[in-house]
């Protein structure tokens, strides 16, 4: 259902749903994405390319659009200009009132310091669009999902902070923001980053992770921001003040705008890239709706076994490859084999503990240097 909405900031005179109407958007996509090692080397997490169409930012471009969102303040900050120059390009005329870039030059010389300071930085943006909420999503994941749900049930519950989330297994925990809730469903802890997590009432193997995507009160979260300057993390500063007011609530990952179940996955990781990707490999199976400038037909065609290759890379025939990676542009030696010995891959390429190996252009280059005489057979 909708109302028209008065004129403003938000409804530059166009008709706005009623459950996101009162509710500003900013999205984080400055990291770098350290874990990614080589593949952000160049550019930012958001920018990574994501099958051989798009990049990982398209997901939560996607989602925002059909939740109906109709603008979104866009923090960046580390290697921007390949992300501002794409989102401004495809993704900005889908916005009733189109994106505003932010990049963290302009907070300081030390830039953005934390996801609470990339908020913090951006208040008097936020401020000039009068919310009563305030939508902050991450740049850095896989995702469908109906963020209008998120908003319209953090609007309901009337608390001062919503955190949407997801279960995932006790051992990767240490990778997230915990929650510890009671039978009832209340949040009694959390704890960012736990060496040690508790796991969900009922189920000793799976912990409740955040989502890294939250819904704020706006004056409550602006109050926070402008009393505690030197706190800079949602997960660290943020949400425990919330918690320690008894008015910090999760939500479990909201349902797709169609009704069926909403898909996340962390790609922080070259195991977890090489594996969200590995997901949409059967064009009959996929396990969320693609982007729209996603080819449909060979958006998740993997190369030789559970292995992908970015776009423009390039690989002969006759190479043999198992669970890897061929990084944007790289042209593989005819003949490589990858995956079948560890001290090689690790020697000449970027193996990860969970058995991923990256190849990027200088790597290969690197192996034909060494390889001079091989390289003259196989070519």
């Amino acid at each position: 259902m909708s109302d028209t909405v008065a004129a403003g900031p938000f409804s530059n005179g166009v008709n706005l749903d009623r459950d996101v109407g009162d509710c500003a958007t900013i999205l984080l996509a400055g990291g770098q994405g350290t874990r990614l090692h080589e593949l952000t080397k160049e550019e930012c997490k958001p920018a990574v390319s994501f099958l051989r169409a798009g990049r990982i930012v398209d997901f939560v471009m996607a989602s925002a659009v059909r939740s109906r969102l109709n603008h979104i303040i866009v923090a960046t900050q580390y290697r921007p200009d390949v992300l501002s120059a794409h989102l401004t390009e495809v993704w900005e005329p889908k916005f009733a009132n189109g994106l505003t870039l932010r990049d963290g030059s302009r907070a300081g010389k030390s830039g953005y310091q934390g996801t609470a300071d990339a908020v913090r930085a951006n208040l008097t943006e936020i401020d000039r669009l009068s919310p009563k909420y305030l939508l902050v999503l991450s740049g850095d994941h896989i995702l469908d999902m109906d963020f209008s749900a998120l908003i319209g049930r953090h609007r309901d519950s009337q608390a001062h902070a919503t955190v949407a989330v997801t279960r995932v297994p006790l051992s990767q925990a240490k990778q997230f923001g915990i929650f510890e809730t009671n039978e009832a469903g209340d949040v009694i802890d959390f704890a960012e980053k736990p060496a040690r997590a508790r796991p969900i009432p009922g189920d000793g193997k799976m912990a409740l992770a955040s989502m890294g995507i939250y819904v704020f009160d706006w004056q409550w979260l602006r109050a926070q921001l402008l009393n505690r300057p030197s706190r800079h993390d949602f997960g660290h500063d943020i949400l425990p003040l919330a918690l320690a007011e008894n008015s910090l609530r999760v939500d479990c990952l909201p349902n797709r705008p169609d009704g069926s179940p909403g898909y996340w996955r962390d790609v922080g990781t070259l195991d977890s890239y090489l594996e969200a990707q590995i997901e949409f490999a059967n064009p009959l199976a996929m396990p969320c709706r693609l982007p729209h400038r996603y080819p449909a037909l060979n958006a998740g065609k993997l190369v030789g076994t559970r292995s992908i290759a970015q776009r423009g890379a390039r690989i002969p025939e006759s190479c043999r490859l198992t669970n890897a990676i061929v990084a944007e542009g790289t042209i593989l030696p005819p003949g490589l084999v990858v995956g079948e010995d560890v001290a090689a891959d690790s020697r000449w390429f970027r193996r990860s503990e969970g058995g991923t190996t990256l190849i990027t252009p200088e790597m290969a280059a690197r192996w034909r240097e060494d390889h001079p005489s091989l390289f003259a057979l196989s070519a």
